[in-house]
């Protein structure tokens, strides 16, 4: 995709209010080149020693690349590379827009992509331990928390870690608007016994590097910014310190993601797993026990659409 194809892609493609279509043009391909901007080309082992030393405690979004090999992750599939080279790379030189708009979309993120590719290129590979290609690893505090191997799903996988690790969701929405971190017990506590005796709490507890907490994060974000005023969300990941481990031991979870319900400051049960349907037949049971209705999905917004779509037919 050209630039001015992928600045068409990135922003409105309509034109602002008095605004002429070159003038739209040019706008689009200047967002576009700031997005490329965001993500910093490295070349070798040291170039991302330096990144890890100037981003401190902000979240790194490594993308490892090559022009020549595109894998699926999956060793099974592999053996067809050779027979059709050039569709096998399709989906990995679409991964650039990816993660320049999800570049866009994160400022607080620091995104860094290596082409693996010549020799200083494979011996970043060996030093970062990159088998698969393409791959993406999130790192923070020099430590590296969680990986994708493979093109499948990687878009997919890029989202949910950046909501995950970095509290970046689409059109600068925060996650920790929504669902309230937890550190300690002292956190839990507060947290529990601050909600009203009508609100649900709902603690996430989960896993830096598990898969399922991961995946099933986006979910627990759009329950949480649906249900304001019916259920209340917050995350305790177990494993980011020895008194986050102590308090999983404490309240007895042996696996993630598991949610605890609690009502006026007390235990009513919890939910082990990651299906999302599970988890909220699990609130809605809760809340209907007490007689309590979810809000309702309609209002002016929806009632806008069907009109607007009455009005099509």
């Amino acid at each position: 995709m050209h630039v001015a194809a992928g600045a068409a892609a990135g922003a409105a493609v309509t034109a602002r209010e008095h605004e002429s279509a070159e003038e739209s043009l040019q706008r689009r391909l200047k967002e576009s080149a700031r997005v490329e901007e965001r993500v910093i080309q490295i070349y070798t082992a040291q170039d991302f020693d330096r990144e890890l030393q100037e981003a401190g405690d902000q979240l790194i979004v490594l993308e490892v690349e090559s022009t020549e090999v595109c894998q699926t992750g999956f060793e099974e599939v592999e053996h067809h590379w050779k027979e059709d080279k050039e569709e096998a790379l399709v989906p990995c030189r679409k991964l650039k827009h990816v993660l320049q708009r999800t570049a866009r979309d994160s400022p607080d993120v620091r995104f860094v992509t290596l082409e693996a590719d010549g020799e200083e290129g494979q011996a970043a590979c060996d030093t970062l331990g990159i088998e698969v290609l393409p791959t993406i690893q999130f790192w923070k505090n020099k430590q590296m928390l969680w990986e994708h191997r493979g093109v499948t799903q990687l878009d997919q996988d890029l989202s949910e870690g950046v909501l995950y690790y970095g509290d970046q969701a689409a059109n600068g929405v925060k996650a920790s608007d929504f669902v309230t971190e937890l550190h300690s017990k002292a956190d839990l506590d507060t947290f529990i016994n601050n909600q009203p005796d009508h609100i649900l709490t709902v603690i996430d507890v989960c896993l830096q590097n598990a898969a399922p907490c991961i995946h099933i994060f986006p979910a627990v974000l759009a329950l949480a910014k649906n249900f304001t005023g019916f259920a209340h969300f917050a995350r305790l990941i177990g494993d980011e310190s020895d008194e986050a481990q102590h308090l999983l031991k404490e309240l007895n979870v042996n696996e993630v993601p598991t949610f605890l319900f609690y009502r006026a400051g007390k235990p009513t049960g919890k939910h082990v797993g990651s299906s999302r349907a599970d988890l909220i037949g699990q609130i809605l049971q809760q809340q209907n026990a007490h007689g309590i209705r979810p809000p309702s999905s309609g209002g002016q917004g929806a009632q806008s659409r069907r009109k607007k779509i009455e009005r099509r037919v």
